[in-house]
């Protein structure tokens, strides 16, 4: 997968929606779970990404 692919452009996208979604959770529910859960996989989309750009 190449910088700017519609791959790359993809999950750089999902990793944003899931980015806001954690900082809105932080705020918004008591239950910090709920944070680190939407927080880790927004992590775990970015490292996807960079790992395909390696490896491609």
């Amino acid at each position: 997968m190449m910088r700017g692919s519609r791959t790359d452009e993809l999950l750089s996208i999902i990793f944003i929606l899931l980015a806001v979604a954690a900082g809105v959770c932080y705020f918004a529910v008591t239950n910090r779970m709920v944070f680190l859960v939407v927080g880790g996989v927004a992590v775990l989309f970015r490292l996807v990404q960079y790992a395909l750009r390696f490896f491609n």
